[in-house]
């Protein structure tokens, strides 16, 4: 989960460094395609655990 919380925190640093505007201010389009570099980024042996997941 850590991997995780690392490239929503490293999406959000990008997100106002490129744009110098608060992130609330970007189009939703252009966040998408600044998180698509962060795509496939999971280990290849990762395994999503919906209840695991929802039982937090």
């Amino acid at each position: 989960m850590a991997k995780i919380a690392d490239q929503t925190h490293a999406a959000e640093e990008l997100s106002l460094r490129e744009s110098q505007q608060p992130l609330s201010q970007v189009s939703r389009e252009e966040v998408l395609r600044r998180l698509e570099k962060f795509r496939g980024r999971l280990p290849d042996d990762f395994i999503f655990d919906r209840d695991d997941a929802n039982c937090r």
